[in-house]
């Protein structure tokens, strides 16, 4: 599940559709987790949410609307995220939260942090480099009310603290779990580390 409802406001430039690769950030976020295992991909929209979901590959990825984007809340699009997840129907064992601008996560770490979640179905894992946590976070599905019923203003950050003795941490040898773009900094200097590294 990716978040993607934001206005991008740091930035200057909307996030999801700068170019990364041959396509965009948001076809390159959603192709890794696809690729690195998760399924299904949904990538939860707001401000302009019809040009991501143009982006995206029918049947690897789905755009799910957060109504309540303007409020520019990342718990906002989570909830909204793991609502349609319970609503589909199929059985869930738990959600990949990932983040709209980490598009240069291998698809190998990916699959590095579903692996050990198959391994510890009932626990929280959370990618971990030098001893600092990053994303995207596995949470089991018994967790699933605890994030829809946490109040505006809290994070995910919040519900973590909250359940830490339930974590487990899988160390990754990259230090891209801890990088995102907020600023254009950011992005360029992801696009010259990571762009088109395997």
């Amino acid at each position: 599940m990716v978040a993607a409802a934001g206005f991008s406001s740091r930035m200057g430039r909307f996030k999801p559709l700068l170019p990364w690769r041959n396509g965009t950030v948001i076809e390159a976020v959603a192709a890794g987790l696809a690729a690195g295992g998760a399924s299904p991909v949904n990538v939860v929209t707001g401000h302009r949410g019809e040009e991501i979901a143009e982006r995206l590959t029918p049947g690897d990825a789905v755009a799910i609307s957060n109504p309540d984007y303007r409020k520019n809340e990342m718990l906002r699009s989570y909830q909204v995220g793991i609502d349609a997840l319970l609503r589909d129907g199929r059985p869930v064992q738990g959600a990949l939260l990932a983040l709209g601008d980490q598009p240069h996560i291998p698809a190998g770490v990916i699959r590095q942090i579903i692996d050990r979640a198959l391994a510890v179905p009932e626990a929280v894992v959370v990618p971990s480099f030098m001893r600092r946590r990053g994303h995207p976070v596995y949470l089991p599905w018994r967790f699933f009310p605890n994030l829809v019923n946490l109040e505006s203003g809290r994070s995910l950050r919040d519900l973590l603290e909250e359940f830490d003795e339930e974590i487990v941490y899988e160390v990754v040898e990259s230090d891209c779990v801890r990088r995102d773009m907020d600023v254009p900094a950011e992005y360029e200097f992801l696009r010259s580390e990571y762009e088109w590294a395997e």
